[in-house]
Order: C-alpha cells, then structure tokens, then sequence
C-alpha cells in the first residue's frame, strides 16, 4: 500500500507541476497574478480529488488510518517538492517560499495542502 501510495504522490505531483505551469505561463498573462493563483487553486484541487478517486481503490486503504496515511505521503512529497522548487528552482528567500502557503497573504497552497491531507479520507468515505 505505501509504495502505491507513493506512486500516486509522484502522480499529483505531476499534475500539479503541470498546473504551475499553465498558472504562470498563461494564466498570469491573461487574468493577473491574483486571479491567476485562484483559477490554479481550483484546478488544482480538481486534479488531486480526480487522480484519488480514479486511484485510491488501486492502492486499496482498508480503513480510515490508512487513508491518513496516505494523506501524510502525499503531503510530504508536495511539501518537499514546492519547497525544493520555490527555493532551489525559482531561487526564493525562504520568507517567500513560506510566505506562499499563507493564505492572510492571499496564497492558496496551505490550503490546497489541507486539501491533500485529506482528499484520501474523503474520496474514501463517499466510496465505502
């Protein structure tokens, strides 16, 4: 179960660099930054609750501790993955890279983590 987990982290993941780059490389352009980041939060939600349900039966959680778990790896991989990329990546100061999951500064990733978290939990739930 946890490296089929794992598989599907590296698979949001995926989905998610893919949507950072629509986000920066069109979006921005065409709705601003803020709005940007708010049409990215969506989608991105999307991706991550569409690849859990079409995965999540594949990776085969027996109960809900499972699923925490696998919310656990899934927030890790991302958590290393954008704070690798905004500080190493994009060559942010750390404030920055931090400033990105606050969202009383108008940044939806925090919540897009919390989303994460429990996408397993959730899909899970409604599919039992």
């Amino acid at each position: 179960m946890l490296f089929k987990a794992m598989i599907v982290g590296f698979l949001i993941a995926l989905g998610e660099i893919l949507n950072g780059n629509i986000r920066v490389r069109i979006l921005h352009r065409r709705f601003g930054k803020k709005r940007a980041k708010e049409i990215s939060f969506v989608s991105g939600s999307l991706i991550i609750f569409l690849i859990c349900l079409l995965t999540l039966h594949w990776i085969n959680p027996g109960n809900y501790r499972d699923c925490i778990l696998i919310g656990c790896i899934w927030l890790s991989i991302m958590l290393c993955l954008d704070i690798y990329f905004g500080r190493f990546v994009f060559k942010l100061k750390w404030v920055d890279v931090f400033n990105d999951f606050n969202p009383v500064k108008g940044n939806l990733l925090g919540v897009g983590m919390v989303f994460l978290f429990f996408c397993p939990t959730i899909v899970f739930m409604f599919t039992k």
